[in-house]
């Protein structure tokens, strides 16, 4: 017997549309500035209806949104606690994932200030992190203080292995991570959060 999707086909049909359309706004972005990109240009390039497009999102800023969103759920359905028995290796999973999606990184990180996608990666970052440490007892640091580095950190760590042209391996990289941001930021004010009995 053939294998049956259990995702309903208008799904799968949204889904190829934003991917088509968020390919599309990476490519424009290589070519020209953010904000001269049009929905116009942006539905020609994805071979999309001009009116298809505000069928899925209100804006080209809405469809960025839209990105960080989805790349939120890859990540965090991709990653295993980063401050777990692993970390090198939860680290090299992030770049390993920048790896694959280089322009939607560079799209997202560079984006103009005044889009707030950056404040809004942070934010989520921020959120993740600390379901994940919590202050130490002798932390030198306020954990939120400590947080914001982290998260900053990590992102310009992205930002400059991008930049580079990827110099190093993921999984270089995932150790690069460890030993300048996650280990200090430990030692001065985090720690991993008890794991619940019920996930043990």
């Amino acid at each position: 017997m053939p294998e049956v999707s259990l995702i309903p086909r208008a799904d799968l049909r949204v889904q190829r549309t934003r991917r088509l359309l968020t390919q599309a706004l990476i490519e424009l972005s290589a070519e020209q500035p953010l904000e001269t990109i049009t929905v116009r240009d942006l539905t020609e390039r994805a071979e999309v209806g001009y009116a298809t497009f505000f069928r899925h999102y209100t804006s080209i800023q809405d469809l960025l949104r839209g990105a960080v969103d989805d790349l939120r759920a890859e990540l965090f359905e991709l990653l295993p606690p980063l401050a777990g028995d692993a970390p090198e290796q939860a680290g090299a999973l992030v770049f390993r994932h920048v790896q694959a999606h280089p322009g939607l990184y560079r799209l997202l990180l560079g984006s103009d200030r005044s889009l707030e996608l950056r404040d809004q990666i942070i934010a989520i970052g921020v959120e993740g992190l600390l379901d994940t440490f919590e202050a130490r007892p002798d932390a030198r640091v306020p954990v939120e203080v400590a947080a914001h580095h982290f998260i900053r950190s990590f992102l310009s760590l992205i930002e400059w292995w991008l930049q580079q042209d990827q110099p190093h391996s993921p999984e270089r990289m995932g150790e690069v991570y460890c030993e300048l941001i996650l280990r200090p930021t430990q030692a001065a004010a985090l720690q991993p959060r008890p794991v619940p009995k019920a996930q043990r």
